[in-house]
This record gives C-alpha cells, sequence and structure tokens, in this order.
C-alpha cells in the first residue's frame, strides 16, 4: 500500500538547500578562480610569444646600445600582456634576452635584462632566461614573463606563480 503524504515533511527541501548550498557555492566560486586564472595565463603565454616575434625582427642596431634593445623588447612584452603584467602586479617578472654565444661585437653577444616590481635590473652580460636546449651557434630570443595570482575556493586559498615561456630564431639582419 503506498504512504499517503503528511504534512511532516514540510522544510525537508530548505534543510536539503542548507546542506548542499555551501558545497555548490564553493564549486562556483572555485570555477570562477580557475577561469581567471586561466585567463591570465593565456595572457601570459600570448605575451611572451608575441614579445618574442617582435625581438625576433627587432634590429639590434636601430639603437643605440644592447640595454636599449632589450628594454624596447621588455616593453613591448608587458604591452602585449593586456594588463597582467602592469605595475604593482604581485610577483610581476619579465627576462628577456639576446642569446648569439658566437658573436664577437658588443652589440651581437649573449646578455639579458629583467623587470620586476622592483623595476628595471641592470643588462647582465653573457647570460641567458632558460636554458632551451637550442643549438649553441643559433642566434636567438628568449622572453619569460611570469606573475603571482591569488586562487580561492571560499575557505582555501593559495597563490599561485604563472608563467610563460617563448624562443624565437633571430631573423633580423644585424646590418639593417
Amino acid at each position: 500500500m503506498a504512504r499517503k503524504w503528511s504534512g511532516d515533511d514540510r522544510g525537508a527541501a530548505l534543510v536539503e538547500l542548507a546542506f548542499a548550498l555551501p558545497l555548490l557555492l564553493m564549486l562556483l566560486v572555485g570555477m570562477v578562480s580557475a577561469g581567471v586564472a586561466y585567463n591570465n595565463q593565456l595572457a601570459l603565454t600570448h605575451s611572451a610569444r608575441e614579445g618574442g616575434r617582435y625581438a625576433a625582427t627587432l634590429p639590434v642596431t636601430n639603437f643605440g646600445s644592447m640595454d636599449d634593445w632589450l628594454e624596447e623588447v621588455i616593453n613591448q612584452a608587458v604591452n602585449d600582456a593586456t594588463g597582467t603584467l602592469a605595475a604593482g602586479v604581485p610577483g610581476r617578472s619579465v627576462c628577456v634576452a639576446y642569446v648569439h654565444p658566437a658573436g664577437v661585437a658588443a652589440s651581437d653577444q649573449t646578455a639579458s635584462r629583467i623587470l620586476d616590481n622592483s623595476g628595471l635590473q641592470p643588462t647582465q652580460s653573457g647570460q641567458q632566461c632558460f636554458s632551451d636546449g637550442r643549438p649553441d651557434n643559433e642566434r636567438r630570443v628568449q622572453v619569460v614573463v611570469g606573475r603571482d595570482i591569488d586562487f580561492s575556493v571560499v575557505f582555501w586559498s593559495t597563490t599561485l606563480n604563472l608563467d610563460a615561456e617563448g624562443v624565437n630564431r633571430f631573423e633580423a639582419a644585424l646590418g639593417t
């Protein structure tokens, strides 16, 4: 025989909602935080790729020094990041390196420069941004960008370090 509904079940849906709502809110906030982090990662990847491509076609001789060339590439990478590398962003870091181990002229030797929240760092002669595994005699440009982002899910949060790397073969003729 089927049980007949009684009025004693009133409010049961409210109790079930009280149990389920915190879980649903955590899931929703987590999805939004993950979406923001993913969007920032895409912006950093775009910045590294576009900054490297810009540098690969930008003749060093158009600038007074390697310092000026590296600074121009850093500025381009920051501009390509659509605000994710703006001044004051937590953990902001941009490293650009012109790599040519066989170069002999001052404007044709390996050098790198870093921009972080403390400002533009001095140029490091002979330093790369990272080991890219490319041939030692290949002239190339490295761009590394990074930043920190807070990832939170209601009662839990952590800081994620997002970064992206790009390597492009240097294509600009040195004499142009």
